[in-house]
C-alpha cells in the first residue's frame, strides 16, 4: 500500500502526442539536467515563450544550455531567437546551423543527468504546438542501456555545433530578420 507509482515521465520512453505530449517530458529533464543540449531543425516564438522560463531556471543553477538550431526554409522565427537570448540569459548558448546547399530538419533534446544521460529523438520542433498538442512522436534513447548509439547521437550534436554553426549574436539576427520579413512577405 505505501508503494508510489513511479513518475511516468522519468519511465516511459515512447512518447506518443497528444495525449501524452513531449513537454512534460522536456520539462522533467530539464529540471534534472546538469546539462541541456537541444537540435531543432525551428523555433518559434510559441516554443521559446513555453520553454524560457525552466531553461532560465537550469542556467540560473548552473545548467549549461545549448540551442543549436537552423534558418532552413526561414522558418525559425527571429522573435524567437532574441526571446530566448534575452530570457534565458547569457549563460545560453544560441548558434544556427550553416552548412549552405543542405537541408536541416533534425530535432534532438539532450540531457546530461547526475545518474545517466539521455536523448529524446523527435519529430517535435521547438513550438507551443508540437511539444504540446501537435501529433508529434519521440522516443527516449538512454546512454546507460544503448551506450554506442548515446555517442553516435552525442558526437554527431558536436561535429554539427563545431564544424557547422555559428553563434547567434544581434548582427545575425539584425540581418536574419531583414531576410525573414522579405521571405513572408513574398509568401
Amino acid at each position: 500500500m505505501g508503494r508510489f507509482a513511479p513518475d511516468p515521465y522519468r519511465v516511459n520512453n515512447a512518447v506518443r502526442g497528444p495525449g501524452d505530449s513531449l513537454y512534460k517530458y522536456l520539462r522533467a529533464a530539464i529540471a534534472e539536467a546538469s546539462e541541456i543540449r537541444f537540435l531543432v531543425a525551428f523555433v518559434t516564438e510559441s516554443g521559446a515563450r513555453l520553454l524560457a522560463r525552466p531553461l532560465r531556471e537550469a542556467a540560473d543553477r548552473g545548467t549549461p544550455v545549448t540551442i543549436l538550431t537552423g534558418t532552413y526554409l526561414y522558418n525559425t522565427e527571429p522573435y524567437a531567437l532574441e526571446y530566448l537570448a534575452e530570457k534565458v540569459g547569457p549563460a545560453l548558448k544560441l548558434r544556427v546551423y550553416a552548412e549552405t546547399g543542405r537541408s536541416f530538419h533534425p530535432k534532438a533534446y539532450f540531457f546530461t543527468m547526475p545518474e545517466d544521460s539521455e536523448v529524446f529523438i523527435s519529430s517535435a520542433n521547438l513550438s507551443w504546438t508540437a511539444l504540446t498538442t501537435g501529433v508529434e512522436w519521440s522516443y527516449r534513447l538512454r546512454r546507460s542501456l544503448v551506450p554506442a548509439d548515446y555517442d553516435m547521437f552525442a558526437e554527431e550534436y558536436q561535429r554539427l555545433l563545431t564544424e557547422h554553426s555559428f553563434p547567434v549574436t544581434k548582427e545575425f539576427i539584425r540581418e536574419y530578420w531583414r531576410e525573414w520579413k522579405e521571405k513572408n512577405r513574398n509568401s
